[in-house]
């Protein structure tokens, strides 16, 4: 099987582990690893392939390590005391907004609630080195990271500045060793953050040849996944078909069914994917998208044969997703609505400025129905 090396902005390696030290030996020779425990496993090979570099490597490993206030401010001390010159994040989406974030402020005078208030790093970042465990990586293409505070659980979006350098580095290996429901759920993320990429109103003719072809690809590995998940031609295309779904996303901004999925996640503490998966039809059928001129494309698009497609996209994803067992309400995670109701304010906030059509009540609504 041949790597793919795509250089781009930020660079993206698809490959083994071992390629991890390209590009970044020149970085400088001390680095933090961020990983979750479940993967101090893969973090341990990780730092012996960094020492072959010549790089030493400090590990914060942490059970159910995520991008929170108080996590951020241990990280950035540190990273600091240890004088890094680069941080290596290893794991879900939110360890990978964890490392962006330190990374940012390691070298200027700055805390998470500083973060939080709008504050922007006065110094230039360090470099990044993004492994996703789940092989996915959805604000890949965009300079931003989430941050949660860890009293209130309120998330915003941070935008951040570009740093020295960043590099994606896929290994179809680690993804690989999800159980096949895990890796279900991670696909039906890609394939929901694609389908808002497509219905967005920023999208235009070139983001659309785009999602196109990330939509239908999502659709089709997700039909494939009980069967094909071992074999390593299907990690590559699962990787393959992550990237150019957050390539559509880095076109198109956040859906907001994607920022509600994050509240939600940081609200009751459920992945962000399963909330994602759950919403998404949620989303498709409430006012936010009503009247889409896009919808039967996308629902044919979604379907298995074209002629058996129906009009809504909803429904399609729903039957997908139902094949595969995947949770259709939040309740199935295990989340409250009391709990979870805030976060319709949080999503409004994360993404308000951007979209005017967005408000309080009618994400209220979609947990509330979802729920």
């Amino acid at each position: 099987m041949t790597d793919i090396n795509m250089r781009c902005t930020p660079r993206i390696i698809i490959g083994p582990l071992t390629r991890l030290g390209v590009g970044t030996a020149e970085w400088g020779d001390r680095a933090l690893l961020i990983a979750d425990t479940v993967l101090e496993d893969t973090a341990a090979v990780i730092q012996e392939q960094l020492d072959t570099w010549g790089i030493n490597t400090i590990i914060f490993a942490r059970e159910g390590l995520s991008a929170d206030t108080e996590t951020l401010d241990e990280c950035l001390s540190l990273t600091r005391g240890s004088h890094a010159a680069m941080v290596v994040a290893l794991g879900g989406e939110k360890v990978l907004s964890l490392g962006r974030l330190i990374a940012a402020g390691a070298q200027s005078h700055i805390y998470a609630v500083d973060l939080m208030k709008g504050g922007q790093p006065d110094l230039p970042g360090l470099s990044v080195l993004e492994i996703p465990s789940s092989g996915r990586h959805t604000l890949l293409f965009r300079k931003e990271a989430l941050l949660t505070d860890s009293a209130s659980r309120r998330t915003v979006l941070i935008q951040l500045p570009d740093p020295p350098s960043n590099t994606i580095l896929m290994d179809s290996s680690i993804s690989g060793k999800l159980p096949v429901g895990a890796s279900a759920l991670s696909m039906a993320s890609v394939l929901s953050s694609a389908v808002e990429a497509f219905l967005s109103p920023r999208s235009d003719f070139f983001s659309d040849v785009q999602t196109r072809s990330a939509v239908k690809n999502a659709a089709m590995l997700l039909r494939n996944v009980k069967d094909e998940a071992a074999d390593p031609d299907y990690r590559l295309r699962e990787a393959e078909t992550a990237v150019l779904s957050a390539f559509s996303t880095g076109l198109t901004g956040p859906g907001p069914a994607m920022m509600l999925s994050w509240a939600v996640s940081a609200a009751a503490r459920v992945p962000k994917a399963a909330a994602y998966t759950v919403l998404l039809p949620w989303v498709l059928e409430s006012p936010l998208y009503t009247g889409s001129p896009k919808f039967g494309e996308l629902a044919r698009l979604i379907a298995d044969q074209d002629e058996n497609a129906s009009d809504n996209p909803a429904e399609e994803i729903r039957a997908l997703f139902g094949l595969l067992g995947l949770p259709g309400r939040l309740r199935e995670l295990g989340a409250d609505l009391a709990d979870i109701l805030p976060a319709s304010g949080w999503a409004v906030d994360i993404l308000g400025s951007d979209r005017s059509d967005l408000d309080e009540v009618t994400f209220r609504d979609i947990l509330e129905i979802a729920s």
